[in-house]
């Protein structure tokens, strides 16, 4: 009503006022009626020069039309999000191993393009994140999140094969680590009630059981950037990312091997909740860890296991 009031201001003709915003003159007519009714005012005048607007008409004209474009502008299509203005902060739940392999490349990015913004990262409560997202609490949660709420929106960035980590000085496992050494071994497993790498845990366990087969577990840490200074320097076995593996091999007597059993790839993906889908901000950001998983390299195969 408040746009056929503008028209019927502007064009001071009910006929003109409905060619104007493409009704009919019957209805155009009847809006008149209640909006007469709504003023208490007759608003429109018929005069020897024609349709006159009253002084009451003449008082509305300007404040319709300031309301109306205020609403454009809160209706209007948002235009191309410019970071380097942005200032605030997204917060992540990520995981270690996911702090370390992906935020380097999204932060040199953020730090040249969006000098003013803040990154807050924070470990993933598995059992909580998809309240923290939907309350606010964190903006993106990142990692391998398989049992999150079917609300949240997700896109995967990555996938990454599992391999097995031991000591380059263990006693039995040199090239090769076998199905019957697996099964042997004492091994080292990430995670906690309060730890992201407990689900990674989790479904490799759900892998063996599909089979008839379980692991010794030996010891169990919080956080999976610690295990593989333990496993150097013992018998332990871990099972774990391969770019993961492949970074501490580099300078810790490990060995990186392939599994004994067919393990499924590792879907590490960024989850968000409807609230901020359609922000400038959060858009970008996105955008950027999508640009920096696309950059990452996929390392170095572990070595296939002996034919002979």
């Amino acid at each position: 009503m408040l746009v056929a009031l503008d028209a019927l201001i502007t064009e001071r003709s009910v006929t003109r006022a409905a060619e104007r915003i493409g009704v009919s003159q019957p209805s155009m007519s009847n809006t008149l009626s209640r909006l007469r009714r709504l003023t208490r005012d007759a608003l429109l005048v018929r005069t020897t020069r024609g349709m006159e607007l009253t002084p009451r008409a003449q008082e509305l004209a300007e404040p319709l039309r300031r309301a109306l474009l205020a609403l454009d502008e809160v209706f209007a299509e948002p235009g191309p999000f410019d970071p380097t203005g942005a200032s605030g902060r997204v917060t992540v739940a990520a995981a270690d191993f996911v702090g370390m392999m992906l935020l380097p490349l999204v932060m040199r990015a953020v730090g040249s393009a969006a000098p003013r913004l803040q990154i807050d990262l924070r470990l993933p409560d598995p059992a909580r994140v998809s309240q923290w997202l939907a309350d606010g609490e964190c903006d993106l949660a990142i990692g391998f999140l398989p049992s999150l709420s079917p609300e949240l929106r997700i896109s995967t960035l990555f996938t990454e094969p599992l391999v097995c980590l031991v000591s380059a000085k263990h006693a039995t496992i040199r090239e090769e680590i076998s199905l019957e050494d697996y099964l042997e071994a004492r091994h080292l497993v990430f995670g906690s009630p309060f730890s992201a790498a407990s689900t990674l845990e989790t479904a490799i366990d759900a892998s063996l059981a599909s089979t008839g087969m379980r692991r010794v577990k030996g010891m169990q840490v919080a956080s999976i950037v610690v295990g593989p200074y333990i496993v150097a320097q013992t018998e332990l076995v871990a099972t774990l990312p391969r770019r993961l593996a492949t970074h501490y091999a580099g300078f810790l007597p490990l060995s990186v091997l392939p599994a004994p059993i067919p393990l499924k790839e590792v879907a590490i993906s960024m989850t968000w909740h409807d609230r901020t889908h359609r922000l400038g901000l959060h858009d970008w950001f996105r955008g950027m860890l999508r640009e920096a998983a696309a950059e990452l390299s996929p390392g170095p195969q572990p070595p296939s296991p002996s034919t002979t």
